[in-house]
């Protein structure tokens, strides 16, 4: 009894060393802009923060999600760089303006699936994209891709044949050349009018998160469903990091912030393919054609998009041009492993 008793005094001895009483507990401020407790990307947040805490007792987190601290979305770069806030869930192609390279977090058909971006994790085109934002004054630290589909009023989504003369909304820029390529009739408007303009008929396809297909309940107006297989859109939008602020952890506090990050990450993959199973089951229970895209329609695609969206990207200028290119070889070495 009396080892057992020594045992414990030791170990209570231990835990109370590592956070000395007079240990300063740090508060970081984490932004963003979606539902909370609803959207994936506000609970790995909270999955993130959890860890943290986990390893380094002495730091907290200030969760603000649905935008409470009034920065809008896109100002959320600019807020990390002037230390409104440390940490943000940003969106990456948002920052495409001031950082024309961040534009490749949302290329049409590349990554073609959240499985195959979560692979790009630590490989050669990780590193650049991750220089290029610290050079920029944020470090990556959450690596969050949105997986995606493609509704329809009308008739079913395959092939570029089959948005010929259709009213289509890609939702940016690489999107709207890629589909102006494939004779689609592009028509622009923010995410949040998508539902209104499916229901009165002035939109006939859209493509936008698994999720948002389902909260923007599209199932109610949309007769098929693209969902699954190869896709066209897979978003990044990782949790960043105020490159200053990281700089002033201790190594063990970034050791404790990566860690917690790399927990988070498996925790986002697993609700990407929750969301797209919970998408397919809402448009089938719904009526709707449900389909996968298959590779033969996602080769067509990738070809419209080489000349015209990844063409307007490799303009960018060399680096960006280099950065696509780190891309899709760490694709294809992620896929030659598999």
């Amino acid at each position: 009894m009396i080892e057992i008793v020594g045992r414990l005094a030791v170990l209570v001895s231990l835990a109370c060393a590592s956070v000395p009483a007079n240990a300063q507990v740090r508060d970081y401020r984490l932004s963003h802009q979606f539902a909370v407790d609803i959207d994936a990307r506000d609970r790995a947040a909270h999955v993130f923060a959890d860890e943290v805490r986990k390893r380094a007792t002495n730091i907290t987190f200030s969760i603000y999600g649905n935008s409470t601290l009034k920065i809008p979305p896109a100002e959320q770069l600019n807020a990390l760089l002037d230390g409104r806030i440390e940490l943000a869930i940003y969106p990456l192609f948002y920052g495409s303006k001031q950082i024309p390279e961040f534009s490749i977090g949302l290329l049409p058909g590349i990554p073609a699936d959240v499985p195959s971006a979560n692979r790009l994790k630590g490989t050669d085109f990780d590193h650049r994209l991750q220089a290029i934002a610290e050079e920029h004054g944020i470090h990556i630290l959450g690596w969050w891709w949105l997986g995606g589909g493609i509704v329809s009023r009308t008739a079913d989504v395959g092939g570029p044949a089959t948005v010929r003369g259709l009213r289509v909304r890609g939702g940016d820029d690489g999107f709207d050349l890629m589909l102006s390529a494939a004779e689609g009739r592009v028509v622009s408007m923010a995410s949040t009018e998508i539902a209104a303009n499916m229901r009165n008929g002035e939109l006939d396809v859209t493509m936008t998160s698994f999720e948002s297909l389902v909260s923007f309940r599209l199932f109610e107006t949309a007769k098929a469903a693209t969902v699954g297989g190869y896709g066209l859109w897979t978003s990044f939008q990782p949790l960043v990091m105020s490159k200053v602020a990281w700089d002033r952890l201790s190594e063990q506090d970034q050791e404790a912030f990566t860690q917690a990050a790399e927990v988070s990450d498996a925790y986002f993959e697993k609700s990407q393919i929750e969301a797209e199973k919970t998408a397919i089951d809402a448009f089938t229970k719904a009526g709707a054609r449900v389909r996968q895209m298959y590779f033969e329609e996602y080769a067509d695609w990738l070809r419209l998009a080489k000349d015209s969206s990844w063409r307007r990207y490799r303009g960018l200028g060399p680096q960006a041009s280099s950065l696509l290119n780190a891309m899709m070889q760490s694709l294809m070495d992620g896929k030659a492993k598999n």
